[in-house]
């Protein structure tokens, strides 16, 4: 009888993970537009209990989640997705300061709480790129 890959037992627990945190957030979104929050947000807590439960359930066994082309490609992806994010996230910062100081455009709270999350992400973003520089 044969087993089951490593690596592939590892990607069919990370899409198990990935549909479960799925669910949970179109759960979430769907009672939202029903004006139904509580039942949302109730589905959406399982979900995330569950995605906790496999998690623990992968790191009691020993399995090996992907292989190094996988985890090149993470990288790639995840770094074509914050380059993308700074190309056009700075500049419309900049643009929308400039605006607000000109008085041609008011920044309203939402935009200010868009801006500090942007900001936020990228101080966060700093703060492990430097932690992994020093450990390594």
């Amino acid at each position: 009888m044969s087993s089951t890959h490593p690596v592939r037992k590892g990607q069919r627990y990370k899409r198990l993970l990935l549909g479960l945190v799925a669910f949970g957030v179109v759960a979430l979104f769907v009672g939202i537009g029903i004006v139904q929050n509580f039942a949302g947000l109730v589905v959406y807590a399982a979900a995330l209990g569950a995605t906790g439960l496999t998690l623990y359930g992968q790191f009691s066994e020993s399995i090996t989640f992907s292989d190094e082309r996988e985890r090149r490609l993470n990288e790639r992806a995840s770094n074509a997705v914050v380059s993308l994010f700074s190309y056009v996230g700075l500049p419309t910062v900049v643009v929308l300061y400039l605006l607000d100081a000109t008085g041609r455009y008011v920044v309203g709270p939402t935009v200010w709480g868009a801006i500090y999350a942007f900001s936020a992400f990228y101080l966060l973003w700093n703060a492990v790129y430097v932690a992994f520089r020093v450990r390594s």
